[in-house]
């Protein structure tokens, strides 16, 4: 009798230690190899024949990128700013598309704004001026979601966009889902 009651507490003890071995050993490769697979983006950047431009060549894309004021530019195509700013929102959208999609939440229209403060005359070589984006502040429009699927597309925004999850380590960001 001893012998039994022993065998089913040990069994009880055992079973979810076992279970919690399985997994481990199942989800531990997943895991490392996971943290192993990291992609790199990549542009090149060459100085135009005109002062204060650039062509930004992606992919076998190209465009043009014109200094800012402060550098002396010609701000007549898109500055650098621009680009990040723009690159920060078009995250924003494929995020909320993609993610609408996995989770079958209707998607009428998206609509993203992007904001960013930032002290130009750092930029133009002010000392004590720190010219970096001290803030950024994003409002998503969209058209479709109930509110708190937006707010189930805004989580996946923060957790999933490679811009936010870096930029959100040099400044706060205020983000707005209407």
């Amino acid at each position: 009798m001893k012998t039994r009651a022993m065998k089913r507490k040990l069994a009880q003890w055992i079973a979810p230690l076992a279970l919690a071995f399985i997994t481990i050993g199942i989800l531990m490769p997943l895991q490392i190899s996971y943290a192993q697979e990291l992609a790199t983006a990549m542009v090149t950047v060459e100085l135009s024949n005109s002062p204060g431009r650039a062509i930004v060549n992606a992919r076998g894309n190209h465009f043009v990128v014109d200094s800012p004021p402060p550098l002396g530019g010609p701000n007549e195509a898109i500055n650098p700013l621009d680009v990040i700013l723009g690159a920060f929102g078009t995250c924003g959208i494929f995020i909320f598309e993609t993610v609408s999609q996995e989770l079958d939440i209707p998607l009428d229209s998206v609509f993203v704004t992007v904001e960013a403060d930032f002290d130009p005359r750092g930029v133009g070589g002010m000392q004590d001026v720190n010219p970096r984006l001290q803030a950024f502040r994003v409002t998503i429009d969209v058209e479709g979601p109930s509110p708190e699927q937006g707010e189930m597309l805004a989580a996946a925004f923060t957790q999933r966009c490679p811009i936010y999850t870096t930029l959100i380590r040099a400044a706060d960001i205020e983000l707005t889902v209407q």
